[in-house]
């Protein structure tokens, strides 16, 4: 699949450099093809760079070949670029995914003046660039996984479409609390700012209460305030009027906030808006109002707004990184979700029905899990969170030729025996040492394998007999 999948968000992309930096813009596919442009650039969408010829070792074609960046400052001297359009100097950075270059944002000057801003601000010019080619190349990946996803017997899109407080799996004493807690306030407009680590599901839960609120029937909108960068987040979350800049879209854009209108808007990742966009948010969500870059006047909204973070606000504010005002009006009713490493009685109904969903959607027929492999995942920590559980779950699936889940194909990092949790057992000595040694074996039997030479090379490295290495595994539960 080419980057013409996610072709608005390219020519977004454009725009935006253009309105950023005054210096047009033009981004090309791996076939040379100009899928974003502005200025000269914006009416050749369509066309052919370099005729499209891969092998004309012009400037495109070569970067494209070789996915390096290339920087002229003197394009009328190099017989490898074609200036036939009067350029005089050109950044051109590829945009990469998974080892292969996509295509590439080229960034050119056609004045004195641009030039001279090109040489004396290389550097931040080409990590601009870099920024905005990671910006691509993210989408891109995200919708290639989402058309394969809406090609499975079980999509995995499903359960955020499928949202609601039964998904929230957990039966600890705190999670029944946040399902409460979320329940109580569902059908309320007033803000709720959710707090915890990275993966313990505060989308999942955003999203549920919107399906429990009235406002379940329009639009739920979310908003990564740390996967956009600062350029295009203002214009992101308030949009734009035709004409405001330079390259804008010939009908303006709308802002997430309209988007949502009579919904709800999910500012995930709060805590890395930038402080001026603070300030304008706090204006919005007092004034109920939005101010579309180059708007005449301000447009009404209706919007219920959800925002998380896994950073802590009120150290920020004393740090003097996010506003306080803003702080107390996000606040409202705060709803904090535990790790999972302080509800470990949550983990096994998790990793059962994390087995079950990623077996059906992958076409893959798992029955369980071996009790070896449960007990290593129930002793590791968690840091990763819910997330880590299924990033786990769904490659030790991948890895799995049997119909269960066994100790060998877990991932490394959650057999390794330092990152284990060394109080599962008992707090008791005997509990603990057995935990230890439990780990210690598993850790030779991963080396050494688990065939009968296998062991004998795990029993002569620990220094203990095979009879010894047969009766401690019987007695610790190692199959």
């Amino acid at each position: 699949m080419s980057l013409t999948i996610i072709s608005d968000t390219v020519q977004q992309v454009a725009v935006a450099i253009t309105a950023a930096l005054e210096l047009e813009t033009e981004i090309v596919d791996e076939r040379l093809m100009i899928i974003g442009g502005t200025g000269r650039y914006k009416e050749k969408i369509g066309s052919y760079e370099e005729n499209g010829d891969m092998e004309s070792h012009l400037v495109y074609s070569e970067c494209l070949k070789n996915g390096n960046e290339y920087i002229n400052f003197s394009p009328e001297n190099d017989d490898f670029y074609d200036a036939r359009e009067g350029e005089l100097a050109e950044i051109c950075y590829p945009i990469k995914a998974d080892g292969s270059v996509l295509g590439l944002i080229g960034l050119i000057a056609f004045t004195e003046e641009q030039r001279n801003v090109m040489i004396h601000k290389t550097l931040e010019l080409r990590t601009f660039l870099r920024s905005m080619a990671d910006l691509i190349a993210g989408k891109y990946i995200v919708s290639q996984s989402n058309i394969s996803l809406q090609n499975t017997v079980s999509s995995l899109l499903a359960s955020q479409d499928t949202a609601s407080f039964e998904n929230i799996l957990g039966s600890s004493r705190a999670m029944e609390e946040v399902r409460k807690r979320a329940k109580q306030v569902a059908s309320s407009n007033s803000t709720i700012l959710i707090t915890g680590e990275s993966g313990t599901g505060k989308d999942l839960l955003a999203r549920s209460i919107h399906q429990e609120s009235v406002r379940r029937e329009k639009p739920f909108v979310s908003v990564n305030c740390a996967a956009i960068p600062e350029m295009l987040l203002e214009s992101e979350l308030f949009g734009y009027e035709k004409g405001a800049f330079t390259g804008a879209a010939r009908n303006g854009k709308l802002g997430k906030f309209q988007l949502a209108d009579e919904g709800t808007l999910f500012l995930d990742e709060i805590g890395d808006m930038p402080i001026h966009l603070q300030v304008k948010l706090l204006s919005c969500l007092q004034s109920r109002q939005v101010d579309p870059i180059g708007a005449i006047r301000p447009v009404d909204v209706d919007v219920r707004i959800i925002a998380a973070t896994n950073k802590d606000l009120e150290e920020m504010i004393r740090r003097k990184q996010f506003r306080e005002d803003l702080y107390f009006r996000l606040n409202v009713i705060p709803i904090h979700i535990p790790p999972l490493r302080e509800r470990p009685e949550d983990l096994e109904l998790i990793i059962e029905r994390v087995i079950d969903k990623f077996s059906r959607a992958m076409g893959k027929r798992i029955d369980g899990i071996e009790k070896d492999a449960m007990h290593i995942l129930l002793s590791y920590r968690w840091p990763g969170n819910v997330r880590e559980v299924e990033n786990a779950i769904e490659y030790a699936i991948n890895m799995e030729e049997s119909g269960v889940i066994r100790a060998g194909s877990l991932p490394d990092k959650i057999t390794g025996a330092k990152h284990l949790r060394r109080d599962v057992d008992s707090r008791s000595l005997k509990g603990q040492l057995e935990s230890v040694e439990r780990d210690i074996l598993l850790e030779s039997l991963k080396r050494n394998g688990s065939s009968l030479e296998g062991k004998r090379r795990a029993a002569k490295e620990l220094e203990i007999s095979e009879s010894t290495l047969y009766r401690r595994m019987r007695a610790l539960g190692i199959r």
